[in-house]
């Protein structure tokens, strides 16, 4: 009986918990899904729309939007759920009984423990080819492009070129005021970067290659990146140029580290690459995914403690904990990976540091707001 007792109330915890975690999990998966969206119409795929190949880029979008989603509805639902569960007496009624904090929590760090295995399937394996999978879709779809506005005094990236013009007509394809940069990287040497400038000029679009660029009275120079030394300077009356929907030159679209698997990362990292900042940048994804896979077990030792002893305004209070614990964890996480990019030296332990230091957080609030016996 005693065992049918802790059961049923370890049940009944986990339906208040469960409620809260699939609307989280519905509502912030929503919303960044609509973001990638917009993003993706923003960058001209309007133009070669296609509902099928649309809907596969988004279907294929939803393992690494689950990946970052898991761990924000975990906690969401934690404070949430707990903080309810409190407002009603419900935890001083199952306290009464003679339940401690341990009992009552211990179906919420199976939860956080499935939270994090899941997050760790979907981060390191489902996640990267999926994601893949989807950007192959939206070049399927820029492949279809047969228009594209270019906006006057606006800049506008493209694959390697930003791309600038005081004036820019839809209609007739004119331009004027034409500025052009690109950062160029050749192995083993310097970064430079490549300035092509006019006064006038004509666009238009070469379906499934770019956009065609004809310059007319201009200048081309390059430059050491971050420098004043100019390498190259030249005038022309006449230049033509295109400026690729993708990076690469051969047909072929350059993989992005979060688009390929942990293992992967692993492999060309032992096989060993020249870049070290492409070296870096593949172990800064493979500790930001082991990050993420930590989130939830580190969200469930902030969240517990702070959840059960939430005032009467349990709604409120949950949901603005949680966003502020969102907020400082995954802020420190982003200043965290801009430190290593700058300072390499402090990688991988700056990366680290909100782990560790929501685990000794949550650490101190269990000892002194909750009890075991």
């Amino acid at each position: 009986m005693e065992t049918m007792r802790i059961t049923v109330a370890q049940r009944y915890v986990l339906k208040v918990f469960g409620g809260f975690f699939l609307l989280s999990v519905f509502i912030f998966s929503a919303l960044i899904v609509m973001v990638n969206f917009l993003q993706i119409l923003h960058e001209g795929v309007l133009h070669g729309f296609s509902f099928p190949l649309m809907s596969r880029t988004l279907l294929f979008l939803l393992p690494s939007v689950m990946t970052l989603v898991l761990p924000i509805a975990f906690l969401m639902a934690l404070l949430l759920g707990l903080g309810q569960l409190s407002r009603d007496g419900e935890i001083m009624a199952l306290r009464a009984s003679g339940f401690s904090f341990g009992r009552v929590l211990a179906p919420l760090l199976l939860a956080a423990a499935g939270a994090a295995a899941l997050t760790a399937a979907l981060g390191n394996w489902a996640g990267p080819v999926s994601l893949k999978r989807s950007n192959d879709h939206v070049e399927a779809m820029v492949s279809r492009i047969t228009h594209i506005e270019l906006k006057p005094r606006t800049f506008r990236r493209i694959a390697d070129w930003t791309f600038y013009a005081d004036e820019a007509d839809a209609v007739t394809g004119r331009l004027g005021g034409v500025k052009l940069t690109r950062r160029v990287q050749r192995p083993g040497s310097q970064p430079r970067l490549m300035r092509i400038s006019a006064s006038r000029g004509r666009y238009g679009v070469e379906p499934s290659l770019g956009i065609k660029i004809e310059l007319a009275d201009g200048t081309l120079s390059q430059s050491s990146f971050g420098g004043r030394a100019r390498l190259m300077h030249g005038g022309f009356t006449s230049y033509r140029t295109l400026l690729p929907f993708f990076s690469g030159g051969d047909g072929t679209r350059p993989l992005h580290a979060r688009e390929m698997t942990t293992p992967a990362l692993l492999a060309r990292l032992a096989e060993g690459v020249e870049d070290g900042r492409l070296a870096l940048r593949y172990r800064m994804e493979i500790v930001s995914r082991l990050s993420v896979t930590l989130a939830p077990l580190v969200f469930f030792l902030l969240g517990a403690p702070l959840g059960l002893v939430l005032d009467s305004k349990a709604r409120s209070s949950g949901f603005a904990a949680s966003l502020l614990v969102i907020f400082l964890y995954y802020g420190l996480t982003v200043a965290g990976m801009a430190l290593s990019r700058k300072q390499p030296g402090l990688f991988p332990w700056v990366m680290f540091a909100p782990t560790a230091a929501g685990a000794l957080a949550g650490a101190w609030l269990w000892r002194r707001k909750l009890s075991f016996r």
